[in-house]
């Protein structure tokens, strides 16, 4: 009986060693949740959409983008990070907005059209014309209010640029156009503490600390 009670308490022993050097563990422990990590997915975007080999939430290259995570709440906030080189000259203008679930077939069908790029799936987007290197696009949705979607540039409301409704399950989306010269990314922002503007009072579209 004693030989399987120091057993016993060299199991715990060893377990807790083990959970005190794992902070996950600490936080699971403590009932707090791993923070979610979301990007473009590749899968639902245009063949012409790349990811950043440092980073999947910065998307390049031209045509339609879509993340991976679903726009479920009544209000959400977003930010998309513009990068534009300065000899950049492009055949329209970047969109933001939401775009319902895309498949290969999709682009395939459209590709095959004469539907003009900037058309395809985009139409719960607005473009922004004459962007800068640096700027800052945040996307509203309100889901319960006219319009449902509202755009920001560098904190600034446009009022001009709106959706006033949309359906179904929708994705944060982005248009890249073409470049006839220079190159064009952005940067998708959906975190807090990695917002460059204080969210225009609705929430971030994805709650929870930082990883970095």
């Amino acid at each position: 009986m004693g030989g399987c009670c120091s057993c016993i308490k060299s199991l715990i022993s060893r377990s807790d060693i083990e959970l005190s050097g794992d902070p996950r563990s600490e936080d699971m422990m403590a009932g707090e949740s791993m923070p979610q990590v979301h990007s473009i997915d590749t899968d639902m975007s245009a063949p012409s959409i790349q990811t950043s080999i440092d980073s999947s939430d910065e998307v390049k290259g031209h045509g339609l983008a879509l993340v991976d995570v679903t726009v479920d709440q009544d209000r959400a906030y977003w930010e998309w990070r513009i990068r534009i080189s300065s000899d950049t000259a492009s055949t329209s203008y970047p969109m933001f907005g939401v775009s319902n679930k895309r498949n290969a077939k999709f682009y395939e069908i459209l590709a095959e059209s004469t539907v003009p790029a900037q058309k395809h799936g985009t139409k719960f987007m607005v473009a922004i014309p004459n962007l800068s290197d640096g700027d800052v696009v945040g996307v509203v949705v309100k889901q319960s209010e006219i319009p449902m979607i509202q755009l920001y540039l560098n904190g600034v409301v446009q009022d001009e640029l709106a959706v006033t409704r949309f359906r179904g399950t929708v994705y944060p989306s982005i248009f890249l156009p073409e470049c006839t010269s220079g190159s064009m990314s952005a940067k998708f922002l959906y975190r807090e503490d990695q917002f460059a503007f204080d969210g225009c009072g609705a929430p971030p579209l994805i709650a929870g600390r930082s990883i970095m």
